[in-house]
C-alpha cells in the first residue's frame, strides 16, 4: 500500500480495492467488498493525504544527528551548553484567511485595508530546553537585523555556551553575518537543505498565526497591531512549558 501503483504494472497514482486483488495472488479468491473488510482488519483505511517534502541533502542522516548531539547536551544541564533554534518569518498587513465560525450560509468575512500590504519581519531563537524567546523585527530582517538578534542571543546567556540552529537562508551565512556570530561566540550548526520539519520554532509563528493574525480586524491600524505581535513575544521571555509542548519539544517528566 505504501508503494505506487505504477511499480506493479498498473497506469494509475493510486489503489483500488481491485488493483490489490489483481496484483496479490493471496486475493484472488476475494470479492471487492472481502478486500474491503480484510483492509479494515489491517486497519487500512481510505484517507485523506498529505504533501510531503523530501529533503534532497545529502548530508542529512549526519547533520541531524549532529542536532541530536547538541540537543543532548543541552538537556544535559550540567554541561551548560545552551541550543536554539532560528528562524525568521514575515507578517503582513492584510489578515490571512483559516477556519472560523460564523451562521450557516454566511461565509466570515476578513476586513480588508485599502492602504500598502506592509510586511514586518521577525526573526527569533527558541531555547529548546526552556521555551524562551529572544526576538528582534523589522521593516526587513537582513544582515543588520540578523547582527542584531545574534548580539540579543549574546545578551540573553552572557555567560553560556550558545549553539544557534539554522536554516540555510543565504543571508545567516553571509561574511557579515558569520564574522558576527564569531566574534560573540555563537556557534552555528544548520539544519538539512529543505527540511523546516527539524525546526521547531517554525510552530511558534504557526502559534502566532493561529492567535493574532488570522481574520485579524487591525488592517488600518498596522502599529497596533504590530504592538499586539510584540507583546505576544514578549511573554514567552522568560521561558514556557507550553510553547516547548506546542512546538514538541517536552520531554518525558516535563
Amino acid at each position: 500500500m505504501r508503494q505506487a501503483p505504477a511499480l506493479f504494472g498498473l497506469p494509475r497514482a493510486r489503489w483500488r480495492r481491485s488493483d490489490l486483488r489483481q496484483v496479490l495472488p493471496c486475493l484472488a479468491g476475494y470479492s471487492v467488498s472481502g478486500v474491503g473488510k480484510l483492509l479494515r482488519r489491517l486497519r487500512i483505511s481510505r484517507q485523506r493525504g498529505r504533501l510531503r517534502l523530501h529533503s534532497p541533502d545529502l548530508a542529512y542522516p549526519q547533520k541531524m544527528a549532529w542536532l541530536a548531539r547538541a540537543c543532548a547536551a543541552a538537556r544535559a544541564r550540567a554541561s551548560g551548553v545552551t541550543v536554539l533554534y532560528g528562524d525568521e518569518a514575515t507578517v503582513y498587513r492584510q489578515p490571512t484567511l483559516a477556519a472560523t465560525y460564523a451562521p450557516v450560509g454566511q461565509a466570515p468575512a476578513a476586513p480588508l485595508s485599502h492602504r500598502a500590504n506592509l510586511k514586518y519581519r521577525l526573526g527569533g531563537a527558541l531555547n529548546l530546553v526552556t521555551g524562551q524567546v529572544t526576538w528582534g523585527a523589522g521593516k526587513i530582517m537582513g544582515v543588520a537585523g540578523l547582527c542584531r538578534l545574534l548580539a540579543a542571543v549574546r545578551a540573553a546567556y552572557p555567560e553560556q555556551r550558545v549553539i544557534l540552529i539554522w536554516d540555510n537562508w543565504p543571508v545567516h551565512q553571509h561574511p557579515d553575518v558569520l564574522a558576527t556570530a564569531a566574534e560573540l561566540g555563537i556557534e552555528l550548526l544548520w539544519l538539512p537543505t529543505y527540511a523546516p520539519w527539524a525546526n521547531p520554532i517554525e510552530k511558534l509563528w504557526r502559534w502566532l498565526k493561529q492567535e493574532l493574525l488570522h481574520h485579524h480586524q487591525l488592517a488600518d491600524r498596522w502599529d497596533e497591531l504590530k504592538r499586539q505581535i510584540r507583546n505576544w513575544l514578549d511573554q514567552f521571555a522568560q521561558g514556557s512549558p507550553a510553547l516547548l509542548r506546542y512546538c514538541g519539544l517536552s520531554v518525558s517528566g516535563d
